[in-house]
């Protein structure tokens, strides 16, 4: 493990410093609203970035019979992102300032087990999820950004672990300017 680590801050140091004609933005501050919280965007390489969130996961569990609880949940969040079409795009004259492109991505999240909002109660102190999502995020002229990912994600928390899908929506701003491209 300790190897594979090693590895990847070394792959991740030799992107950084082997591209000087980078595709995607040095940096980016977004706001997020749909999923309240706040990303910093990275760019690494011509085409990779690291994007931290800072987040309030929302969760509601009710049905029939029973009573229908909800929980707003403190996380963090950290991905891996390589943007697959930003080539494509600048030839066909499409944007991509605000990393406005098509992504994979590795996703790392921790969420507290505990609400900061709300009467859902789970039996784990925390959630930590794993996932390899395929990502679109587009941002306009004025800032306002919209992005979705979805893939197989490995949930772990105190009682086990399962397999999932992991989907994400999210609205918000960037602030700040962005490239002209």
């Amino acid at each position: 493990m300790r190897k594979c680590l090693i590895y990847f801050f070394l792959l991740c140091a030799a992107l950084m410093f082997a591209q000087s004609n980078k595709n995607v933005e040095d940096q980016l501050f977004k706001v997020n609203a749909l999923t309240p919280g706040i990303s910093y965007e990275i760019g690494l390489g011509q085409n990779t970035t690291l994007n931290f969130d800072a987040l309030l996961g929302f969760a509601l569990a009710g049905g029939t019979d029973r009573n229908t609880d909800f929980g707003l949940f403190p996380g963090l969040q950290a991905d891996f992102r390589y943007f697959t079409n930003m080539e494509r795009r600048k030839r066909k004259r499409k944007n991509i300032t605000g990393n406005s492109g098509n992504y994979l991505s590795l996703t790392n999240q921790l969420l507290s087990g505990d609400p900061l909002i709300g009467n859902l109660d789970y039996d784990t102190s925390y959630f930590y999820n794993v996932a390899v999502l395929y990502g679109i995020q587009r941002t306009r002229p004025r800032g306002f950004y919209w992005g979705v990912s979805f893939g197989p994600a490995l949930l772990n928390d105190e009682i086990g672990t399962d397999f999932g899908i992991w989907a994400d929506v999210r609205l918000g701003w960037v602030l700040g300017k962005g490239q002209k491209k």
